[in-house]
């Protein structure tokens, strides 16, 4: 048999090994949870799109190798359309946020009412930052702290003190580097690649999906970020699958759907897990979990939202049961009428990753942001940040643009404002810490993944890989 036919045939078999894993999945699929909703999804979460990914190793030194981190740096993260900040972070002319990625500072200013800057966070004279680092505020220009050199917020050069002893500087050119800069769903993204494909196109099916849920509409109640000890990709794996439920968080097991979970991609920079709750894992001896059960383990799952769960559950299944209590706590909470939302958009983990490090939950009822970023030059750390964004009845409703900055050292239930999610949180991070050091004393070469439930790791690592090579 020639080289090129065995290989059809191995690949025949991998794709055959895929299709099995996927059918042979546990009961009941995601799909079929959400069928018997009182009211239906929409159709965005109906949708299924994934396929075979590989099954060979991801290298180990990936996660830890300084010469790794250089070609991340280099091909990916001056290349990619990274999520800023809020637009409601810079509501009125004049207000200004600072971006910072490895040693990268992004300025973010609002010039107009419908206008927003980017420029690169450094002062043309001696290369001072124009504003401090992860920094926010209100300012009438841009002005140096250093020697006072100032520019419009357009960007133009204003003044130069002592512009006597600088005839040699053409002010008309002397503007402040720009940095490409696009909006969507309330978010502000930046791109240092100096001809990026459209934010638009890199996106790909996102803005549609998300159609039902405008997220320009959400406000910011809360933005908490900490130093982990793990590298950035690794915390991101964290959050692209279920398979570690059972193990790190088992007191969600009687509410939640973990090696259940659906998982789908599209193109290079999407994917997408989604969840069911209220309903026990199938991990769990179901046929001895009663409704009663599953209804008296979710009462955590609200508490971050500040309300309590309908103690008259009238018979009702326990997807219902929450739905309904979760509407009220919502409708309450926003001023907005959350009554005619589908059950799924209400309760479920409805988690979308934009490459490389932004997950927006989609639906109503768990109103989170996850970003992630490499700690300045340290692979064995990253910077991991937690934003929740509820619906808003007030368009015209600001929020507070500063983060709450915990230390290395505090548990993430310290941050009070992320009520019963900080549990998950501190479970999560014990992980990353176990993860990165058992990744450095290994003697194994790569991190084995499986076909279906972590396929979503394998597509982020397909990106970082067609990124590298095609740059």
């Amino acid at each position: 048999m020639k080289n090129s036919e065995k290989e059809k045939v191995r690949n025949h078999k991998k794709n055959n090994n895929f299709k099995k894993a996927f059918e042979n999945r546990p009961k009941p699929y995601f799909s079929e949870i959400i069928n018997n909703d009182d009211i239906c999804a929409p159709n965005a979460i109906n949708e299924v799109s994934n396929s075979f990914l590989g099954d060979l190793d991801i290298k180990r030194d990936r996660y830890f190798s300084i010469d790794f981190a250089n070609l991340e740096e280099k091909y990916i993260w001056n290349k990619v359309w990274q999520f800023a900040c809020r637009e409601e972070d810079i509501p009125s002319i004049g207000d200004y946020y600072v971006y910072d990625i490895l040693d990268w500072s992004i300025l973010i200013v609002r010039s107009e009412e419908n206008k927003i800057n980017a420029f690169i966070n450094s002062c043309l004279h001696r290369g001072t930052q124009i504003k401090p680092s992860n920094s926010c505020g209100y300012s009438k220009s841009l002005r140096c702290p250093f020697h006072g050199w100032e520019w419009k917020l357009n960007g133009d050069l204003v003044d130069i003190p002592c512009d006597w002893d600088f005839p040699h500087i053409n002010k008309d050119e002397a503007k402040l580097n720009r940095v490409k800069v696009d909006t969507w769903g309330g978010f502000i993204f930046i791109n240092l690649d100096s001809n990026p494909i459209s934010l638009k196109k890199y996106l790909s099916v996102l803005p549609n999906h998300f159609k039902t849920w405008n997220m320009a509409k959400r406000r910011k109640a809360a933005h908490v970020a900490k130093i982990v000890p793990c590298n950035w990709k690794f915390a991101v794996e964290a959050f692209l699958e279920g398979y570690h439920v059972k193990e790190t968080h088992p007191q969600a097991l009687p509410y939640t759907g973990d090696v259940n979970c659906q998982y789908d991609y599209w193109g290079d920079h999407i994917s997408r897990m989604m969840s069911g709750l209220g309903a026990p894992s199938p991990n769990l001896d179901t046929d001895n979990i009663s409704d009663e059960d599953t209804i008296e383990s979710m009462k955590d799952l609200v508490s971050y939202l500040d309300g309590d769960l309908n103690q008259n559950t009238n018979k009702i299944k326990p997807r219902e049961f929450l739905a309904k209590s979760m509407r009220d706590i919502l409708t309450k909470s926003t001023g907005v009428d959350h009554s005619k939302f589908s059950t799924s958009e209400i309760i479920d983990a409805i988690q979308y990753f934009v490459f490389p490090n932004f997950i927006p939950w989609a639906g109503y009822g768990v109103p989170i942001v996850y970003r992630f970023r490499p700690n300045g030059y340290d692979p064995d750390s990253s910077v991991f940040e937690v934003i929740l964004l509820y619906e808003s009845s007030d368009d015209s409703a600001e929020s507070n643009p500063y983060i709450n900055w915990l230390e290395p050292g505090d548990s993430w239930t310290k941050a009070e404002e992320l009520g019963g999610l900080g549990v998950l949180f501190d479970q999560d991070e014990a992980a990353f810490k176990a993860g990165q050091n058992g990744l450095k004393a290994s003697s194994k070469k790569g991190s084995t993944f499986s076909l279906y439930q972590e396929s979503r790791i394998r597509h982020f690592h397909k990106t970082i890989d067609n990124y590298i090579a095609q740059n």
